[in-house]
């Protein structure tokens, strides 16, 4: 009877593995860490951020692993190519798109150290009377099959600020620095 017990414990065991799902972790500035997970490829998920004063879009970066692809094309069966790409956009308007982090196959995809692209200048998107809201898309193509790994929308998130209290007065334009211990340079003080 022990013996039947733990033979059938081995094999659901075996079948529960077999069936598990991997995650490609999702990740941006302001998404809190393990909420936003692609189970299978190809992948498009959407996420918000309210109430937003500043997004700053600088990039993504994406690594990960397959256990390869179903079918025979590409390169030894691997599914061919795999490609990772993000959107960013405000509601006041304007969008950027990150380029393609391409890999030429699975294999690729497997071996290939962190992928990094960074857009030059950085898209920002701020508020101006009231907070915005931020809009963030990951996207993938391909037929990666239980595929592990990360994809990063890479930049800086502020959240709408508290209502300031109080008053400050100073003047704008442009000053030299002469106090000691060792004033050089000039500093310049503007308004955003």
């Amino acid at each position: 009877m022990k013996t039947h017990l733990l033979t059938i414990c081995l094999i659901v065991t075996v079948l529960a593995s077999s069936d598990t799902k991997a995650d490609i972790l999702l990740g941006a500035p302001g998404v809190p860490a393990g909420t936003r997970i692609a189970t299978k490829v190809p992948f498009m998920i959407n996420y918000t951020l309210p109430n937003s004063y500043k997004f700053i879009f600088s990039g993504i970066q994406a690594k990960g692993d397959t256990l390869g692809a179903p079918g025979s094309s590409g390169t030894n069966g691997n599914g061919g190519q795999f490609h990772l790409q993000a959107t960013v956009s405000g509601d006041s308007g304007g969008s950027e798109r990150a380029g393609l982090i391409e890999f030429r196959d699975i294999q690729d995809y497997n071996s290939s150290p962190l992928q990094t692209i960074l857009i030059s200048p950085v898209a920002v998107f701020k508020a101006t009377s009231s907070p915005i809201t931020i809009n963030l898309q990951w996207k993938g193509n391909g037929n990666a099959h239980k595929p592990n790994g990360i994809f990063t929308i890479l930049g800086e998130y502020q959240k709408d600020p508290p209502i300031p209290t109080g008053s400050l007065t100073f003047s704008t334009g442009a000053w030299i620095l002469e106090e000691s211990p060792n004033p050089e340079g000039a500093v310049t003080i503007v308004r955003e």
